[in-house]
């Protein structure tokens, strides 16, 4: 068989593997009490046990401290802000995800998913050995994550429509579920490894109503 077929045939064969493991999901889920999380920029309002409601344009909220091995977010979007906040790089983003190993605002994993302008899963690293504020790393330090296999039919998030992302690092592999699909498989890269802390919820420009699940904690992912 020629090489160029066997090249095809490997790279087939691992983004089938990918699939397959991602597709079993995170384990042993639990949702979260709002009163558990900390906000770091914004406010929540809570509307039930586990539920919750974010209005402002940049929203940041981590669980505890101890660190944990997946988490997952359910949410219903309603539409943009009433005010507008463009990132610390000017670009003016409609997204929700979730925050992972996140050490500080300055070394952070990111899984989020874009409404607009694009559109889709992106992952992210943003690392900043020593710094910890966002006086200190302002918008460095981020390396978008490449992945080794990508869904082909996920979903674009739609006013009044319920939605889920969910997230799990398993060595050093990250595994991405949207709507109950799987989404993005890739691994991280050794920065991400470097400082360890909980998990979180973004959300930047657009008011949502929020579930978080999360794994018990523990360790974490090493």
């Amino acid at each position: 068989m020629p090489r160029r077929a066997l090249s095809w045939l490997a790279k087939s064969a691992v983004a089938l593997c990918a699939c397959a493991r991602a597709d079993r999901g995170p384990q042993a889920l639990a949702p979260v009490d709002p009163a558990e999380l900390r906000p770091t920029s914004g406010t929540l309002e809570r509307t039930s046990a586990s539920t919750f409601t974010i209005e402002d344009p940049s929203f940041r909220a981590e669980l505890g401290d101890a660190p944990r091995d997946s988490a997952e977010i359910a949410f219903v979007y309603r539409g943009p802000t009433r005010r507008d906040a463009p990132l610390a790089s000017g670009e003016l983003r409609r997204q929700i995800g979730l925050k992972l190993r996140a050490k500080d605002t300055c070394n952070v994993v990111y899984v989020m998913w874009h409404i607009e302008p694009s559109r889709g899963v992106e992952v992210s690293v943003k690392s900043n050995p020593g710094q910890s504020t966002h006086e200190e790393c302002g918008d460095r330090g981020y390396t978008f994550i490449k992945p080794a296999w990508v869904g082909d039919d996920a979903s674009d998030i739609r006013v009044g429509i319920r939605h889920d992302i969910s997230a799990t690092i398993a060595g050093a592999t990250l595994r991405v579920v949207t709507d109950g699909k799987p989404a993005w498989v890739g691994d991280l890269p050794l920065q991400a490894f470097q400082a360890n802390g909980p998990v979180g919820v973004r959300a930047d420009n657009g008011v949502f109503d929020v579930e978080l699940r999360a794994s018990a904690a523990g360790a974490g992912p090493r």
